[in-house]
């Protein structure tokens, strides 16, 4: 019931404010176009001016509309004419079309010739405009002759270039970076929210990114995301994004167009991205254009840095935890140009040193009893891109990324001795006995992510561009976890008189692995037949090799000379899939008001000697209601083919990727959203309301998680269905000294699992069921020495299960007894956090940074875990309160409370 009243709220929200256009109705036969002009006139304030001769060659018309606009009034009459019309104002100017032309090139920083993605180019002129592309190319096709064209991009300077064209031309722009606000604003952008025909996307650059405050000072995309309207967060240390009711597996994360699966570290407090290698970064949660696929709720496309063309240049940040560094600069000027970023911590290189003092300590203390402990984590990201320019329209890249999360624990414990062993019955007297015992328990655990693709990006013509891709990326994990005793003992027979060795050792090790490995192309074309027709189609193969689960143990045992030696399998599975897609997709303009997208996604999934096959339309449009005010609608169907198994919201090593197979069904899911969009006093505004509903979730039955016994995966799992619906509200400020956003998310997410694994089949609410959300970011700059940054949010605690009471079973052993899943929910989250940034100007444009970072400022205490404990109440039957009496209660643990960080970035 509460979606149909947000829908209608919405509704009434959107048929208030705006003013009626002039509508015209005509009614004739065989009439001349200046009769026609006329009746137009008559019933408007528009006034016609043109050439009479212009006219008199065309034949009489017949026409009949009602309560029609001007636009199409104008188009029913003269689109398939040869007669142009434009208007200006309160006028309506008549002349000849002339046979249009097609003005196309590449747009530049000035400084360091890097691309310039989703840039503004307008002819000032005839006001056709377009927009660059993921490699910064463009496409205008205009009237010949005069012309102005101003291109533009925020952060840079606005120009002005006139030219007389007569012919197809490529024109090379070069934008001048602005430090100055008054230059950054771009007019006539073709590329915000209101213009463009998306729901639900939202675009950064790379200072954004590096200005919300983070974790230790930790800049990261995904905690960036997690500040949006939509994006659920109601527990510190929470891994991924969970978009409009979706799971964390359900987003398509890409960098420079190429997928990435495993895009966190350390339990997900970190993501993988590098800030500092990130240029732009483009956010779809409601509508997805065509050419997207394979995830149900969001995508995440991120472009790399290409390299600077001209000079070397870099940064180099040191901190609480891990250290950056970031260069880049041309292999051949301004032809070859580099960029590489690389971040590691070091709580290893600070651990291990002090625990090897420790250690030699403990052994000179006492050498024959002591321990012997070594501890390690620590994890990389290592980012690189080649940039290669063969000439003004064919360019190849490399690109390269590789990361990994590492934790080593090693216990060895020694135990000796000599001890006097009295003998037994009948031997002839005591003897000494020499005992050496080692114990070892060891921890290894690795995972990581690495990914390589090979991009050329060739302008065909003037019209057509394309992209060509090989793709490899690999994401693997492993645990062993190893134990061994080991026993010796050293007799010397009395009566003999000789010395015997007797060992025992035990030895355990279980090993546990997965993996996902994919290799494939991907074939991308932009076609731009006019301006009011950019046409986007490709298609792309995927071999996917899966091994979900490697489970296995070992065993040794040796009892002086008997050995015994064991291994067991509980599982060992590798599955190989091809997937193939192809795509096609229209962003088309009716005139200046309408705006549609229009595709369609067809994928194919081979597994197991079974065919999986979808097709996914997807419709987006934007009607403007006037110049700053639009309203959006769309619809999608998507569908997707892996999963991720997780048995909590943490990122672990043990999640495991599967693919859909002949038992486990394509997740799939449809979604409906519409909103208005308005800028008013520099403030981008926004209000959309979305339903989606998926079907085939994956989730873990009752009872069983990722290491339950020897069955396999797919015998633990169960499919059902995932509604969601909700409004959400933003306010986002970009220029100026002060920007930032403010946003609200009213919404609603439960799943059901019909086959009654789940909670007997019946609803319960998501675990990221936020009902509330608000979120504000607040970036201020001082003067060119000072900024602050703040970020705060509010959130509806999380959902979790918990047990509700206890029972004594046929054993007399306590079991708890839990009625539903998702039964409790958390404690509301809060927090708020600063960063504040000191620069001091060197020369030569060089620059060194101080940064003063907040975590959870007001040290809030936000539920990580919620466990099952008991408090103590003074007991009623006694004087004093004493034994006091146990009640059970639930007990709340915070992960972290405030926590003050710094770090120094040189860039030079």
């Amino acid at each position: 019931m509460e979606r149909y009243i947000l829908f209608f709220l919405l509704f009434i929200c959107l048929h208030t404010g705006a003013s009626e256009p002039q509508k015209i109705t005509i009614r004739a036969e065989r009439k001349s176009i200046t009769e026609l002009i006329r009746q137009i006139e008559s019933q408007t304030d528009y006034r016609f001016s043109y050439n009479p001769d212009l006219l008199k060659k065309l034949p009489p018309i017949s026409i009949r509309v009602e309560d029609e606009t001007i636009e199409n009034v104008l188009g029913a009459l003269f689109d398939k004419t040869d007669i142009q019309f434009i208007i200006r104002d309160k006028f309506i100017i008549l002349k000849k079309r002339q046979k249009e032309i097609t003005i196309s090139g590449f747009i530049h920083d000035r400084e360091s010739h890097e691309t310039l993605i989703s840039a503004n180019i307008i002819d000032l002129v005839s006001g056709q405009g377009a927009v660059s592309n993921n490699f910064g190319f463009y496409s205008l096709t205009i009237p010949p002759g005069s012309l102005t064209l101003r291109p533009s991009y925020v952060g840079y300077a606005t120009e002005h270039h006139p030219f007389i064209v007569t012919q197809d031309t490529v024109i090379h722009f070069y934008l001048r970076p602005s430090s100055s606000l008054k230059e950054v604003v771009v007019e006539g952008d073709l590329r915000n929210p209101i213009q463009h025909a998306e729901t639900g996307k939202i675009s950064f650059n790379a200072g954004t990114l590096n200005a919300v405050p983070a974790l230790m000072g930790e800049h990261d995309v995904i905690k960036v995301l997690q500040q949006l309207p939509g994006v659920a967060v109601g527990s510190d240390a929470m891994a991924g994004l969970y978009v409009r009711g979706g799971n964390a597996d359900e987003n398509l994360y890409l960098v420079d167009g190429n997928p990435l699966y495993h895009v966190h570290h350390l339990l997900g407090l970190f993501s993988t991205f590098n800030p500092e290698a990130v240029k732009t970064m483009d956010f779809y949660k409601g509508s997805f254009p065509a050419r997207y696929g394979g995830r149900l709720s969001s995508v995440v496309d991120l472009r790399m840095n290409d390299g600077d063309m001209k000079q070397m240049s870099g940064t180099a940040s040191i901190g609480l935890i891990s250290s950056r560094l970031n260069l880049q600069g041309p292999i051949v000027k301004d032809k070859t140009s580099f960029s590489v970023s690389l971040r590691r911590t070091y709580l290893d290189l600070l651990v291990r040193p002090a625990l090897y003092f420790m250690n030699r300590q403990n052994k000179k203390d006492d050498p024959e009893n002591h321990d012997k402990i070594d501890f390690a984590y620590y994890f990389y990201d290592f980012n690189a891109k080649i940039n290669h320019k063969f000439s003004d329209k064919s360019r190849l890249y490399l690109s390269l990324y590789n990361g990994k999360d590492k934790l080593f624990f090693k216990n060895e414990s020694r135990y000796g001795g000599t001890n006097q062993y009295d003998g037994t019955t009948g031997e002839a007297e005591a003897y000494p006995v020499t005992n050496h015992s080692t114990e070892t328990a060891n921890m290894d655990i690795g995972w990581g992510t690495g990914m390589v693709s090979l991009n050329w990006a060739y302008a065909v013509n003037s019209k057509l561009f394309s992209n060509a891709t090989l793709i490899y990326n690999r994401f693997s994990s492993d645990i062993s976890l190893y134990s061994e005793n080991e026993d010796f003992y050293t007799t010397t027979n009395p009566v003999t008189d000789t010395k015997e060795l007797v060992k025992t050792s035990q030895f355990f090790n279980p090993v546990y692995r997965s993996g996902i490995e994919d290799l494939g192309y991907r074939l991308d074309f932009d076609y731009a037949y006019d301006n009011n027709h950019l046409i986007r189609f490709g298609t792309a193969l995927l071999q996917h090799n899966f091994r979900p689960e490697e489970s296995r143990i070992y065993r040794r045992e040796t009892d002086g000379e008997r050995k015994k030696n064991d291994t067991i399998t509980y599982a060992d599975e590798r599955i190989r899939v091809k997937e193939l897609s192809l795509y096609a997709e229209d962003e088309m303009a009716f005139g200046k008001r309408l705006k549609v997208n229009a595709g369609m996604h067809l994928s194919g999934f081979f597994v197991q000697g079974k065919s999986y096959l979808s097709a996914q339309p997807r419709l987006s449009a934007r009607y403007l209601l006037w110049d700053d005010l639009s309203m959006k609608a769309s619809y999608g169907r998507m569908s997707q083919y892996v999963h991720l198994l997780q048995s909590s919201y943490l990122n672990s090593p043990n999640d495991l990727w599967v693919p859909i197979t002949k038992n486990v069904k394509p997740l799939s899911s449809y979604q409906f959203s519409v909103g208005l969009y308005g800028r008013y006093h520099g403030f981008d505004l926004s209000a959309e309301t979305y339903y989606k509903k998926s079907s085939n979730q994956v989730e873990y039955k009752d009872g069983a998680s990722i290491l339950t016994g020897n069955s396999r995966w797919e015998d633990r799992v169960a499919q059902g269905i995932g509604t969601s619906y909700g409004v959400e509200l933003m306010a986002k400020k970009n220029i100026g000294n002060s920007s930032g956003w403010i946003g609200y998310t009213l919404s609603w997410a439960d799943r059901q699992f019909p086959g009654g694994e789940i909670n007997q089949g019946k609803s319960y609410p998501a675990k990221q069921d936020n009902r509330h959300k608000i979120n504000a970011v607040f970036m201020h700059k001082f003067n060119r020495k000072f900024d602050l940054n703040l970020s705060w949010i509010y959130a509806t605690g999380n959902w979790t299960t918990l047990p509700e009471e206890e029972y004594i079973n046929m054993h007399g052993v306590k079991e708890p007894y839990i009625e539903r899943r998702n039964n409790y929910k958390m404690p509301n989250y809060q927090r708020l956090d600063l960063s504040f940034n000191y620069y001091r100007h060197k020369k030569s444009g060089r620059t060194g940074i101080w940064n003063i970072s907040i975590y959870n400022t007001y040290a809030h205490h936000n539920s990580f875990l919620v466990l099952p404990s008991e408090k103590f109440a003074p007991n009623p039957d006694t004087v004093d309160g004493y034994p006091q009496k146990g009640i059970p209660a639930y007990q709340s643990y915070c992960l972290f409370p405030i926590i003050p960080s710094f770090s120094y970035t040189y860039k030079f």
